[in-house]
């Protein structure tokens, strides 16, 4: 475990660029030897612990509502005060009665039995139409080819996106929100100013979009949380912010673990078998990807009162804390070999899309995409592989690579149907 000192353990040490290509010895290192860390730099604890994190995130005494005084006397923007007045009716951002109402609005057209009937249809399209467009192309770029393309088709159609906002604008506008809503603190640590810009873009858009769709309903998701608006379910700024939730948190998170899923693919020839010999375990495959390459490495909460944790120690009333999702998903006590991808594990969930009452309303909808980037995959080629130019973003939190150049080698019988 040696290389890294205690000291830097924290946060920002997360945002180094040898960290975010490879964190395994960070986490290693936080749950086994400091899973419960106060960092004087973030003012926050972290909490790396599997069952402490699972704790944490159901407790009712843990609030997800920040107070953003202070990061706005240190960096006065009007843009990130815009930025900051979203994310307070952000139903990843509210507790209670709000939460629950926003809730039930926002995740209704996402919920399982959506994806799996009504949202089928939409999923197998975007996904077969990038793979059809990669038709005689033997080296790609798996991140805009597939990754990135597959959950913004999606996102488009379900948010009724014109045609004539390109993909590499819905792009720009997810990572600059998602470089807000990942930052400790919510402040964008890249760039700040061009991130607000872009922040600045989606909302006037979005804007106009909820006024156009008014005037011309369609049948998508949109024109739901339109209608729901106008029932009074909630108002037009909580619909604003949580379409732009929908924008990020639809594409980001999805776009990172199609990546790690494909990246893990070209790496590891016996996975690639795996799942090429028996793609009935697909679902299980994914779900061991998600825990291993965890698109979101942290969230945060705060205490509205002591919490007493597994390890003896008590995190004190008010405090703020960084639940370490992807460190809880590799510790030993609940994952024995934890960095090993095992099929077996059995009574123990990854805390991936979270847990409690702000777990991912969009988990069904990402496990589905990943899943069918999978078949596609394993249907029409029979290899993979990686080549030199794999880069990260720099995002700790939304964990993700910026590029993967692999070859494909085309399965001589063609895809399955």
């Amino acid at each position: 475990m040696s290389g890294i000192a205690s000291s830097q353990l924290g946060l920002f040490h997360l945002h180094r660029p040898e960290i975010i290509a490879d964190p395994t010895m960070f986490y290693a290192r936080l749950v086994t030897e400091e899973p419960v860390l106060f960092d004087p730099v973030a003012h926050t604890w972290l909490v790396s612990r599997h069952a402490d994190v699972q704790l944490i995130l159901a407790h009712p005494a843990a609030t997800v509502r920040m107070d953003h005084t202070g990061a706005l006397s240190r960096f006065p923007r009007a843009g990130l005060q815009a930025a900051f007045e979203a994310l307070d009716l952000h139903v990843s951002f509210v507790d209670g009665a709000q939460h629950q109402r926003l809730r039930r609005t926002v995740s209704e057209p996402l919920q399982v039995r959506h994806v799996r009937t009504g949202l089928a249809h939409l999923i197998e399209q975007a996904v077969t139409g990038a793979f059809d467009d990669l038709t005689g192309l033997e080296l790609i770029d798996v991140v805009p080819a597939i990754a990135a393309r597959v959950p913004i088709d999606i996102t488009r159609q379900l948010l009724g996106i014109a045609d004539d906002v390109d993909t590499a604008t819905i792009r720009r506008w997810s990572l600059a929100w998602g470089d807000v809503v990942a930052a400790p603190g919510h402040v964008p640590t890249r760039d700040r100013d061009t991130v607000l810009r872009s922040v600045a873009e989606l909302i006037d858009h979005l804007q106009q979009l909820v006024s156009m769709r008014e005037r011309q309903p369609g049948d998508a998701m949109i024109d739901a949380l339109i209608a729901a608006m106008h029932d009074g379910a909630l108002s037009r700024d909580e619909l604003i912010a949580n379409v732009m939730m929908l924008v990020t948190a639809g594409n980001e998170t999805t776009t990172n673990l199609i990546s790690a899923a494909v990246m893990a693919l070209a790496d590891d020839a016996d996975l690639w078998s795996l799942v090429n010999g028996t793609p009935g375990r697909i679902g299980d495959v994914v779900e061991e990807l998600g825990r291993l390459y965890a698109p979101t490495q942290y969230t945060a909460r705060r205490v509205l009162e002591p919490v007493a944790l597994s390890t003896g120690d008590v995190l004190p009333a008010g405090a703020s804390v960084a639940l370490m999702l992807a460190a809880a998903n590799r510790d030993p006590t609940a994952f024995p070999a934890p960095d090993e991808l095992r099929l077996d594990r059995a009574g123990v969930r990854p805390v991936t899309f979270g847990n409690g009452p702000h777990h991912c309303v969009g988990a069904s909808l990402a496990r589905q995409e990943v899943v069918l980037v999978l078949e596609q995959l394993t249907a029409r080629y029979a290899q993979l592989n990686p080549l030199s130019g794999r880069h990260w973003r720099r995002n700790a939190n939304l964990r993700g690579l910026a590029s993967l150049p692999i070859t494909l080698t085309t399965a001589q019988t063609g895809p399955r149907r």
